[in-house]
């Protein structure tokens, strides 16, 4: 009876072995990280690190007030993203406008998801254990926009998704994946 219940344990095992393991690199030619936009007149930033992101936010009082379990949330949070970054799975910037033209300057966040190697990878990374004065509401208007949409590259799935603030960010995130698909790849 033991060896009958053996055989099904070593196979579960090395199914969860090879679950283990990671696919892609975020350098490949399919990699997340190759369809992010670079904008003329924008500085881009890597949004690659959760804790420095809510930190820079002002949202960081469990951080300094030594929350421990949210501490812990927002660590082990950061390791899957680290990894799913690391595998190509997903990337992220935040542009700004580096000449200001208008009082508020335009900035926005782009993400772009392969969908492909996140089934491939969630699993292997959840399991990895690695670690403006004067101004009236009148004399400003901000009009945020946003967009999502998908595309497939050589039989690999991709969302993207943006949301900015200011006239031109977004027509410019937009134009820049409209290219990716008139010249790469297949819109869904």
């Amino acid at each position: 009876m033991r060896k009958i219940l053996m055989i099904p344990a070593l196979v579960l095992m090395l199914v969860v072995a090879s679950a283990c393991q990671t696919i892609g690199t975020a350098n490949d030619a399919t990699s997340a990280q190759r369809y992010l936009p670079n904008i003329a007149g924008y500085t881009a930033t890597d949004a690659d690190n959760l804790v420095d992101a809510i930190t820079t936010a002002g949202a960081g009082a469990a951080l300094t007030t030594g929350n421990i379990p949210a501490i812990a949330a927002i660590e082990r949070a950061d390791a899957v993203i680290q990894c799913l970054q690391e595998t190509g799975s997903i990337a992220g910037k935040v542009y700004t406008q580096d000449q200001w033209t208008d009082v508020i300057p335009e900035a926005g966040v782009s993400v772009v998801v392969n969908r492909t190697r996140v089934n491939q990878n969630v699993i292997a990374c959840l399991s990895n254990t690695r670690q403006a004065g004067g101004l009236t509401t009148q004399s400003v208007q901000i009009e945020p926009c946003a967009n999502t949409g998908e595309f497939s590259v050589d039989g690999e799935d991709f969302t993207y998704i943006y949301v900015g603030v200011g006239n031109n960010i977004c027509s410019l995130f937009q134009l820049h994946f409209n290219n990716i698909i008139a010249n790469n790849a297949s819109r869904r």
